[in-house]
């Protein structure tokens, strides 16, 4: 009961920190287990938050032993079905994690038709690409089948999550849902030797989670790929653009990211001019302040003086709204970023406290804001209704209102303030850039 419950707020909490979640394949979501869940992990608490509102069926998990600190904690935890698993640096110097008993619990949480989430992956980093595949996995899983003579009917669903941002407040998400598989090629190989058969699984669970998820070979290529991305989406593929078709430009960063492994391979040279291209393009933007949409064909033919009479007329309609909005909509809006500021914790684990500080934060101030409007202004029902619709509604436009102020100042220092050069040497480094596009293989750009 209170699990349902807290997955409908979950929902609610959801849609508002994000600005998108495209879910691909939901109908290859088996309704009953056993089932295993594998995902990659790129965002500590969040990634199995999104799973849990997107799969019916209640979750077990396993989680380090690390967070099971008192009896009340522990009491929590075995009630959400979280079974701790030992790593080394939870037990004392010298000894050997010994996991006898995780793989018992999720043997038996299994065997009664139910649905574990596990992240082979065994720690999330805030980057990309996927990283190495621990064995954990295909251990449990062909253990499972083993002890039920490859009759437990276990399948495993690879779900791979791609965000635009995995730290940033109304970012996206493409969450895709691979088909479920069954554990029977696996058997002879296992039963005949133990260890290549885990193997054998384990690099099918990284070859299913890669398909939709960007590789690059370091940070650096990560970084690249990242701008290329946005350059690509701005100035080529502009219907891929990530506010228009998240599901479609995630997709492609993952194309291009193939791509860039593929021109590095056969191309160093040119690999290597556009990327030192693209940063200097970027750099010099980042110099004047400005987005890469100041430089699009589009926005190059627009008139300076009506774009300048819209921001102003849209400014001069919406002010009191934002003010309203400002008001009312604040110190809930900031605190949470503030929390997660105070407590210092790494970056993997920003969205998550800020997201569930939210829950907290935003309905306690709006229920103080609606305390005081009936004690100081109406007890009338439904003016107390419309007041409590309007803040929410308000602090959507004043973070509409905000972007937008920001925008026309760029606006006015690229109309007005930028130096002719500069803009010629921005344009010239967007030609040449796209110039190399046009050089590689089209099969891939």
């Amino acid at each position: 009961m209170i699990y349902h419950f807290l997955k409908q707020l979950l929902k609610v909490a959801l849609f508002f920190f994000f600005k998108k979640i495209v879910v691909t394949g939901k109908e290859n979501i088996p309704n009953k287990g056993p089932l295993i869940i594998v995902v990659n992990h790129p965002n500590t608490l969040m990634d199995p938050l999104i799973i849990m509102s997107i799969v019916k069926q209640q979750l077990g998990f396993v989680g380090n032993a690390g967070i099971f600190i008192n009896k009340f904690v522990n009491a929590v935890f075995s009630y959400f079905n979280v079974i701790p698993v030992y790593r080394k640096k939870d037990i004392l110097p010298g000894e050997k994690p010994d996991n006898k008993k995780t793989f018992i619990k999720c043997h038996e949480y299994l065997g009664e038709g139910k649905t574990l989430l596990l992240f082979p992956e065994g720690s999330s980093y805030y980057e990309l690409k996927l990283r190495e595949i621990k064995t954990g996995v295909a251990r449990i899983a062909l253990s499972f089948e083993e002890l039920n003579n490859f009759e437990g009917n276990l399948k495993i669903l690879p779900i791979s999550l791609d965000y635009s941002d995995s730290i940033q407040f109304r970012s996206m998400i493409s969450v895709t849902v691979n088909t479920p598989f069954s554990l029977d090629t696996y058997k002879q190989t296992y039963l005949n030797k133990e260890f290549e058969g885990v193997l054998a699984l384990t690099e099918n669970i990284r070859k299913e989670l890669a398909k939709n998820i960007p590789h690059t070979s370091d940070k650096e290529q990560e970084e690249f790929l990242i701008k290329i991305h946005k350059f690509y989406t701005a100035y080529k593929e502009p219907m891929a653009d990530l506010y228009l078709n998240p599901k479609a430009s995630l997709a492609l960063r993952s194309q291009l990211s193939k791509a860039l492994n593929d021109l590095n391979e056969n191309n160093a040279e040119l690999y290597q001019d556009t990327e030192n291209k693209v940063y200097t393009f970027n750099d010099l933007l980042t110099e004047e302040g400005l987005s890469l949409g100041f430089f699009s064909d589009d926005f190059l033919k627009k008139n300076a003086f009506f774009v300048c009479l819209n921001y102003f007329l849209q400014f001069l309609l919406l002010a009191p709204l934002y003010s309203y909005g400002l008001l009312l909509n604040y110190i809930p809006y900031i605190l949470p970023s503030q929390i997660f500021k105070a407590m210092k914790l790494d970056i993997e684990y920003k969205t998550s406290v800020e997201m569930v500080s939210g829950l907290i934060i935003f309905p306690l101030f709006y229920t103080l804001e609606v305390w005081l409007f009936r004690n100081y202004i109406s007890t009338e029902f439904w003016y107390t209704f419309l007041f409590l619709l309007t803040i929410p509604i308000s602090g959507y436009i004043a973070m509409y209102y905000y972007t937008e102020i920001k925008r026309f100042l760029r606006v006015v220092h690229f109309y007005f303030f930028m130096k002719p050069d500069r803009k010629l040497k921005l344009m010239e480094l967007r030609d040449q850039i796209l110039n190399n596009l046009e050089k590689t293989d089209k099969k891939f750009f």
